[in-house]
Formats: C-alpha cells, structure tokens, sequence
C-alpha cells in the first residue's frame, strides 16, 4: 500500500528547457517525484534568466532535460524573476 502524496525522490542539477519553435535554456532544476493517487508526477522550479524562461512561460508544453538525460513533459505555472515553477503533463518514470 502507498500513502497518497509518497515522495520518490528529490533531485537538483543544471539541465535544458526547451519547446517546440524556442530555443533550448540553460537552467538549474530542483524537482520532487512522488505518487499521488496511483500516478508518479513531479513538480518543482527551475532556474534561469528570465527573458529565455519568458517565451517558455507562455508556452503550454515544454519538455525539461536531466543531468541524467531523462526527458520530463512540464508546464510552467508561475515566473517570477528567473525563477519558473512547473508541474510534470505526463507520468514519470522514478530513476
């Protein structure tokens, strides 16, 4: 049995944002993975300069590359400065 909210891991590094028609961005993550109701989701914030994280911003779907080379499906829900917080759009696979 799972507890409803289960953190799996927590992980930070430097990575890539990117989406389709923009440029890739430099950035530094920190992302928790956990189950909520059966289903592995991660959020978190990343971090880079905000004039590249804007067009991202408005962008509903966007895909965030891990030091590992694992690929997350992300949404951007909040830019503040160069600071962006973003949900996962797609299960996860914990690594």
């Amino acid at each position: 049995m799972f507890e409803p909210n289960e953190v799996l891991q927590v992980l930070s590094g430097r990575g890539a944002l990117s989406a389709e028609g923009i440029e890739p961005v430099k950035v530094r993550y920190k992302l928790v993975i956990e189950r909520r109701n059966g289903t592995v989701l991660a959020h978190g914030s990343v971090t880079g300069r905000h004039a590249a994280l804007h067009p991202l911003w408005l962008t509903p779907d966007a895909t965030l590359q891990l030091k590992d080379t694992r690929l997350l499906a992300v949404s951007l829900t909040d830019l503040i400065g160069d600071t962006a917080e973003f949900e996962s759009t797609e299960p996860v696979a914990p690594g």
